[in-house]
């Protein structure tokens, strides 16, 4: 049995033994690159794991030893002189007393405050093993507070990302009105717990990248290691050394979690973007709960890591460094000596991606940022889209946010799709909101722009957005954007989309459909602009496939205006 006395010597030892583990974990971290995460998470967690088995170590063969006061009294005792034959074998007893052995006199020292070091430590055990059950509660009352049930197509969709995960185990997919990011909570039966707000507030591709974050730690068990390192914390909390290695894991932990999901949306792009999508609902999850936002490392760090290239070291790093610092100190007299200004092109041309992004955030002048952005959106570089997204949502001046939105429409790859649809549906400024909108027609896929563009032609609170969507719609080119435009054409409530639809429609449908979707507004919309509009393009529907149904309409419609037109039309034609 583990006496008080092994007890506090271990809980002493520690001290030093876990400071050792610290500085070998941080040493192989500087050594293995960081896009080898799975490799950074198993050191990490074979150091925290070594930290709470070296002083466990230390007390078990304590205890088996005879106690310490002998060994303590025989060490700094003095050895009485005695009569000796010669300066031979005799003297050496004397050898250890006139050492002194400081480590000796230092345990000595601490030997009668051992039991108050197990009592504090102990004491500071308990508490936080009451704030780890009390969070476990927590947790744990997730599952059935504020939950209700989530859309098919949601369901759907995790079953098949898990599928693709290789989960074997039944994971349930819930909506909460609790959290504010989606987390996942449980090993046995894991629940991924998805707010309101993501499920109205992100495209189904950022939930689907999101969602795939959540799976990967139900692949890896990361709710059970995640318990079992808060224990290890409780244990050691007196201990620096251990919280920051716990940091490192739970930092690394969300890497494996990001490349997992990375490997199923597959574009690291995209993905970064979701995480930014996020941010925006991001609150502290509870303890338990492993979310998409982590609780190891900042986004930006790892945001970071996912989307900038890793170069070869081919320098110590703290040469590295020094080397950085310089640059920094130069690039910033170069710009207090005035040389930022627009015209300096060349500059910008030859600057690193990192300094033209520094560049754009420290320059005053609104023409000179635009310039910069400008600068930006020519490298075309899938690197540069979560700052060009971060530059459009926060710049003070509409046109540098502009530019940010034109520049993520020519990312090489469609990268800065994700980018647009965010802009498009949280940007305050309606002008962005079309600029993004107008992009998304022109850059992106029908299958990702369709369900957005369709969204935003129904909801958005500006008339002239919801006419730049119905255009994209129409820009789109693809079968699968006729029926959108045929629901706007009749339901959309305000007539001046409605117009457009039908304008766009005319456009994209064959002639026969087109025909028979005109003739129907031609008749029954309440807003004669658009029965206007059907008029003009029955007059443009190839082979005169419109002209019977423009002379019905200037002999009997009733409306004067639509007969007028009706029958200019004719003569046109004529």
């Amino acid at each position: 049995m583990i006496t008080t006395h092994a007890l506090g010597w271990a809980l002493v030892d520690s001290l030093w033994q876990n400071a050792l583990a610290a500085a070998g974990l941080a040493a192989l971290l500087a050594i293995i690159p960081v896009r080898a995460a799975r490799t950074r998470y198993a050191v990490a967690i074979v150091t925290l794991a070594l930290m709470l088995a070296l002083p466990a170590a230390t007390a078990v063969r304590l205890s088996e030893m005879s106690p310490w006061t002998d060994d303590v009294v025989t060490a700094t005792s003095t050895v009485a002189p005695g009569p000796t034959s010669g300066p031979g074998p005799q003297a050496a007893p004397a050898a250890p007393t006139a050492a002194a052995p400081v480590a000796a006199r230092i345990r000595a020292a601490l030997e009668p405050a051992l039991p108050w070091v197990v009592l504090v430590w102990f004491g500071g055990v308990v508490a936080l093993s009451l704030r780890l059950a009390s969070g476990w509660l927590v947790t744990r009352q997730l599952r059935s507070v504020g939950t209700a049930s989530v859309p098919d197509a949601c369901r759907e969709a995790v079953a098949r990302l898990a599928a693709r995960l290789r989960i074997r185990r039944p994971v349930r997919v819930l909506e909460s009105a609790v959290v504010q990011v989606p987390a996942v909570i449980g090993w046995l039966r894991p629940v991924i717990l998805l707010p309101a707000s993501a499920l109205t507030g992100l495209t189904p591709l950022q939930l689907d990248a999101l969602v795939a974050h959540e799976l990967a730690h139900v692949r890896r068990y990361d709710y059970l290691v995640n318990l079992i390192q808060s224990v290890i914390e409780t244990l050691l909390f007196y201990h620096p050394a251990a919280w920051w290695v716990s940091q490192q894991v739970r930092e690394e932990r969300e890497h494996c979690c990001d490349d997992l999901a990375v490997a199923v949306c597959g574009d690291a792009n995209f993905y970064a973007t979701a995480l930014l999508s996020m941010e925006r609902l991001r609150v502290t999850p509870p303890a338990f709960a492993l979310a998409a936002a982590g609780r190891g490392g900042t986004l930006m760090g790892r945001i970071r890591r996912l989307v900038a290239p890793v170069q070869a070291e081919i320098f110590p790093r703290w040469t590295a460094g020094v080397v950085a610092v310089t640059l920094a100190l130069g690039g910033g007299a170069h710009l207090a000596s005035g040389t930022a200004a627009t015209g300096d092109r060349g500059g910008m041309r030859t600057a690193t991606l990192d300094s033209l992004i520094d560049r754009v955030e420290v320059l005053r002048n609104p023409a000179a940022r635009h310039e910069a952005v400008k600068t930006l959106g020519s490298r075309r570089d899938p690197r540069m889209v979560p700052p060009l997204l971060a530059i459009a949502q926060q710049d003070g001046d509409e046109e540098v946010q502009h530019e940010a939105v034109k520049a993520l429409g020519k990312v090489r790859g469609g990268a800065g799709v994700g980018a647009l649809i965010e802009i498009a549906h949280t940007h305050p400024s309606p002008d962005a909101r079309r600029e993004a909108v107008k992009m998304v027609g022109d850059v992106a896929t029908p299958e990702a722009a369709l369900g957005v563009l369709e969204r935003l032609a129904h909801r958005d609170p500006d008339v002239e957005v919801q006419q730049e969507a119905v255009k994209a719609l129409g820009h789109l080119g693809s079968p699968q954007a006729v029926a959108p435009l045929a629901r706007l054409a009749r339901a959309q409530p305000n007539a001046e989309v409605r117009e457009e639809a039908v304008e766009q429609y005319a456009r994209s449908a064959a002639p026969e459909s087109a025909l028979v979707l005109l003739v129907d507004r031609l008749a029954n919309d309440s807003s004669s602009d658009v029965r206007v509009e059907a008029v003009e393009r029955l007059a443009d529907l190839p082979d005169g496939l419109g002209i019977p149904a423009l002379r019905e309409a200037a002999r009997s419609h009733p409306s004067r205006h639509v007969r007028t037109e009706a029958r200019r039309r004719l003569e046109d034609y004529r």
